[in-house]
């Protein structure tokens, strides 16, 4: 059977480097003058030891389709280094069987293509002397508000790779949740277009998750935001590798790494870890165009969840764990990793392009992520009150420091809508909420309105990595917000929108939070009647906390059940608003 095909053509602008090096593809072929070469050891290319243990399989063959004659020289590389496996000289398509002897050490298999005379590179592909462990069908989630353009573009990529490999139309559908109801899209066999109440992604991507399982031919869903950009190939590696996983692995739930459209050689992240206070991003900022990240992201340590980006789990998984949480955005996929993804599998080659979420910050999100965070801790980490409370008034005491009084108070919120239980959760209407909570937001400046304020195009610091000295900086500073207004500066501080630095904001009056992408920022100003406000609000939630933490995680894992369960889902998808 087939693993994959090797990609020749970069499949993104920017990307050069993940498919060949050495050369490039010219219409979907690589050309090579006598005594050129071109390394395949790239992201989209090497053969991951990962199938050798996941695949029970021993060996692999290597097929090239080329003209003209070459040197082929097949590499395995592992933490002990490079070790050639083969030399051989073709001419015209080769096919070599390559042993597959590190499988649980970790590593990749790579190879080299010299020319001899000149030679033609058109395609290839990585086969295995095995059948098919089982048939897959899966059913792709893709939740949609008002992106229209993004999710006419995945369709449209998707219908061309549907018409180039006819065999994955049997074997892949996609359900488009629209949450705002205003796509407009031609009838077609391949997808479904669903209108769904605005419930954010954890309500787009649960309508999507019961529209699979409603079918009992599909086997997994796949989970995909609808702004990403991703290559065909990519698909159907996964309904290949899923095909191929032997029955000791086969509830495995696959994660794609995403690479940042900013950076499309970088890989942002592929899975996380949340220990109930902080995240820990696994194999974050690599440039996936050089042999060592290449060989960091083979058996890279188990994450505890994928993102949402691209995650593809087995449907019966709804049946054992139950449904997602109704959380709207934010922490829904943490909490459903660490709750039904019983083993968690990456491989190179599987990934997508995504903004960078820097570049989607706004303050009033504190709201989703400090509020479900919290449950998603009560429920699954071991995390007492004392340390959530200490981080609240953290964030708390900081967000004052910015001069950011809507995202305090969207903490504030967070924090008291959390110690109201699940039952909050099951009973409240999430559109209600979203339409409070985006009200909160500070207004967007445009770049003059920004120059006017700063004297000029502002240039914010960047921000420290340092988490643990600015945690503690920020302790010392929160003295600023007893201070009377006289002491405050005049001039105009600039930080940065995405990250923030406390430090710049230190005693002045006039916060401006700038993008330097967009132009666009905030403009704040010191508000001692909404700080002292706020700083009364900080000492209710945080005494809150650190006594009552101990009943809400009881209440939270008796309520859990309720929180995720189809009843529950009904009544958001399917309520109706009386006057």
């Amino acid at each position: 059977m087939k693993l994959f095909d090797l990609m020749l053509e970069e499949p993104q602008a920017g990307a050069e480097g993940l498919c060949v090096q050495g050369a490039r593809a010219e219409g979907g072929v690589v050309c090579l003058a006598d005594g050129e070469s071109a390394s395949f050891r790239t992201y989209f290319n090497i053969l991951s030891l990962e199938y050798a243990r996941c695949c029970g399989i021993s060996s692999a063959t290597l097929e090239i389709d080329a003209e003209g004659a070459f040197v082929l020289e097949v590499f395995e590389c592992t933490r002990a280094g490079d070790r050639l496996l083969k030399s051989t000289e073709h001419d015209g398509s080769a096919a070599e069987e390559v042993p597959l002897e590190n499988g649980n050490g970790g590593g990749y298999i790579w190879f080299t293509v010299r020319a001899k005379g000149g030679c033609r590179i058109s395609g290839g592909r990585w086969l295995a002397d095995k059948r098919p462990e089982r048939r897959i069908k899966t059913g792709m989630v893709i939740c949609t508000y008002r992106r229209e353009s993004f999710v006419a573009a995945n369709l449209a990529r998707i219908a061309e790779g549907l018409k180039a490999r006819p065999y994955m139309a049997e074997a892949l559908h996609v359900f488009v949740i629209d949450n705002a109801g205003t796509l407009d899209l031609p009838e077609s066999g391949f997808y479904t277009v669903i209108k769904n109440r605005n419930l954010g992604g954890s309500g787009g991507f649960t309508r999507g998750i019961c529209e699979v399982c409603a079918d009992s031919s599909f086997t997994h869903f796949l989970l995909t935001d609808d702004d990403i950009s991703f290559d065909f190939n990519v698909l159907e590696r996964t309904h290949l590798l899923l095909s191929a996983l032997t029955p000791e692995h086969a509830n495995a739930t696959l994660g794609g790494a995403m690479l940042t459209l900013e950076q499309p050689w970088m890989q942002y992240e592929c899975g996380g870890k949340y220990d109930g206070l902080r995240f820990k991003v696994i194999n974050s900022r690599l440039d996936m165009r050089k042999p060592q990240s290449l060989l960091k992201i083979q058996r890279p340590e188990t994450p505890d969840y994928y993102g949402w980006w691209y995650c593809c789990m087995p449907a019966s998984s709804v049946e054992k764990y139950g449904l997602p949480m109704p959380f709207f955005i934010k922490g829904d996929d943490v909490e459903y990793g660490m709750r039904a993804a019983e083993e968690k599998l990456s491989v190179s080659g599987i990934g997508v392009w995504h903004q960078d979420f820097a570049g989607k910050y706004t303050g009033t999100l504190e709201y989703y992520t400090k509020r479900n965070l919290a449950a998603v801790s009560a429920m699954r980490c071991k995390a007492g009150g004392f340390k959530p409370a200490v981080r609240f008034a953290y964030f708390m005491f900081k967000s004052l420091l910015l001069k950011n009084y809507a995202c305090a108070q969207a903490l504030y919120e967070a924090y008291e809508d959390f110690m109201k239980g699940p039952g909050f959760f099951i009973s409240s209407d999430p559109e209600e909420i979203n339409a409070h909570v985006r009200a909160l937001e500070n207004r967007l400046c445009d770049a003059e309105e920004i120059e006017k304020a700063c004297g000029g195009k502002p240039s914010p610091r960047k921000w420290d990595p340092d988490k643990r000295s600015e945690f503690f900086r920020c302790l010392f500073l929160a003295l600023e917000n007893y201070l009377p207004a006289f002491v405050f500066s005049k001039k105009t501080a600039v930080t940065d929108m995405g990250n923030p630095i406390a430090a710049d904001c230190f005693l002045k009056r006039t916060v401006v939070h700038y993008d330097e992408k967009s132009g666009k920022g905030m403009i704040l100003e010191l508000d001692t009647k909404k700080r002292r406000d706020l700083r009364r609000k900080t000492f209710r939630v945080f005494f809150g906390l650190l006594f009552g933490y101990g009943k809400m995680k009881k209440l939270y894992r008796a309520g859990a059940r309720e929180m995720c369960s189809r009843k529950t889902w009904d009544r958001l998808f399917f309520a109706r608003k009386t006057d």
